[in-house]
């Protein structure tokens, strides 16, 4: 097994977490994807909630793209959550199994700190930052409110 494949969405190089006991997780840190090895999920997931998911994603459709780490055919199917399907890929040939960004965590809701990857939130930021901005303008928008009205009154006063 390659120990740096590239990512399927968007080709990065993703980072190795684990080790050949426990399996390992291949992580994205640009496009947020995980492709998890055969073993790490024996390892890390429920084993009812692993069949299900296997079930769905094996009797599934053709992904359009192969493993990343073995070439293998992948194919993809949605898996039932509490809320709605999620659409997991799979590889025939090796059993890894690769989630877009944060679709691991219905399955796995500890999946950062087991993995130890960055606690991060890829929104976030830029919701953060756009935020920052529409905070800005509102209050540049009230500023020259204020600033009109009260000339207004000086105006009617004086």
């Amino acid at each position: 097994m390659a120990s740096d494949p590239g990512c399927p969405c968007c080709n990065s190089t993703m980072e190795m977490h684990g080790d050949a006991v426990g399996g390992h997780l291949h992580y994205c840190a640009h496009c947020y994807g995980m492709l998890t090895t055969n073993r790490w999920l024996d390892t890390n997931m429920d084993a009812q909630v692993l069949r299900r998911m296997k079930t769905a994603v094996f009797n599934g459709l053709d992904a359009g793209y192969s493993c990343p780490t073995c070439e293998g055919e992948m194919v993809k199917g949605p898996v039932p959550t509490s809320r709605a399907p999620i659409e997991v890929d799979g590889c025939l040939k090796c059993g890894s199994l690769w989630f877009d960004n944060r679709e691991i965590e219905p399955f796995i809701p500890e999946i950062r700190e087991l993995a130890n990857l960055p606690d991060n939130d890829p929104l976030f930021p830029e919701i953060s930052a756009s935020l920052h901005v529409a905070k800005l303008v509102v209050a540049d928008l009230f500023g020259a409110i204020s600033s009109i009205t009260k000339r207004k009154r000086d105006d009617s006063e004086g």
